[in-house]
């Protein structure tokens, strides 16, 4: 097998393993036989596409001298795509070119028109801008999908975003050592995450794995008035499926988080207090306060009924208490 085959090999072979999303991260490897240099970003573990980028080496070796006859050469300023036959099928009679798979990253879906079938890697390809949207998406959200015809991939993020630029730099380095610069174009600004992709991503940071939530955990609000939707992470409805089942509770009071939308990337990090349970309290002015339940040292008396909470509201940089 020659050496450029072998390598393709060892990467497809992370790409093998299908199944649900997982906690992995992306790698990128790099490799210069003298003859032609690459360079691989790929899932440690899972299925999903690989990044790849190639040409000649600056040492200018000969491709017989060192085995690399089936090298990868992409052309300048893309990386190609390389996604397994396992990972999303292989082709049927005679359709040798695919339009179906879509990439789904922040909301946001990106077709990869004709993937073209590999024969020599049993894989499919494609070569795309280094500065295609669809990288800022996957590097700006906690996970993605790969929809096709024949089902749906859910892959972790975790890693892309460091991958891809570190990916971006060797690839850079590289061909303009051997006369070929890339031309100079501006990054694409990653994708903003939702209060929600952060919320579900704290929660999974928190379980260390996976976990689960009833509906009244993660409550939309407008708290800081922005017009973006904030999140309440109320820590009594989740469940954490490794580890301590609840692991923000006490034997009274559970964590309650507040992703604010005002509060990123700036800050980058939830408001947070331990309560009996919080409900959103509408105001006048159209925000949401915050009712956080507590013990009868906080309750109010007003005609008719007593609370045991206390209000809190954005000022336009904290949540302070209603007084």
């Amino acid at each position: 097998m020659a050496i450029g085959q072998a390598i393709w090999a060892a990467a497809m072979s992370m790409l093998a393993l299908v199944g649900a999303a997982s906690a992995q991260d992306w790698s990128m490897s790099q490799f210069n036989g003298g003859s032609y240099f690459s360079a691989t970003l790929a899932p440690i573990d899972g299925p999903g596409p690989a990044l790849v980028c190639g040409e000649r080496s600056p040492r200018g070796l000969s491709p017989a001298a060192t085995g690399n006859l089936e090298p990868d050469i992409t052309p300048v300023g893309a990386f190609r795509l390389y996604l397994s036959d396992r990972a999303i099928g292989a082709p049927a009679p005679q359709r040798m070119i695919r339009d179906d798979v879509l990439i789904v990253a922040g909301g946001s879906g990106y077709r990869l028109r004709g993937l073209r079938w590999n024969a020599a890697f049993s894989t499919w390809q494609i070569d795309l801008p280094a500065t295609d949207p669809s990288f800022a998406a996957i590097a700006a959200a906690q996970e993605f999908e790969l929809r096709y015809d024949g089902g749906v991939r859910r892959l972790s993020s975790a890693g892309f975003a460091a991958g891809v630029g570190g990916l971006s730099t060797y690839c850079q380095t590289m061909f303009a050592s051997i006369g070929k610069p890339w031309p100079a174009t501006q990054a694409l600004p990653l994708a903003r995450q939702t209060m929600r992709q952060l919320a579900e991503a704290g929660i999974r940071r928190s379980c260390g794995g996976a976990a689960y939530w009833t509906p009244e955990a993660i409550l939309p609000a407008q708290i800081d008035g922005d017009g973006a939707e904030d999140i309440v992470v109320d820590w009594r409805g989740v469940t954490c499926t490794t580890g301590v089942p609840r692991p923000n509770c006490g034997a009274a009071n559970c964590l309650v988080e507040v992703y604010i939308s005002a509060l990123y990337p700036r800050v980058g990090a939830p408001e947070s207090t331990l309560a009996l349970g919080v409900r959103l309290q509408p105001l006048t002015n159209g925000n949401d306060a915050l009712a956080f339940a507590g013990s009868l040292g906080s309750c109010t008396r007003t005609v008719g009924q007593t609370r045991c909470e206390t209000l809190s509201y954005w000022n336009g940089a904290a949540l302070v208490p209603l007084r």
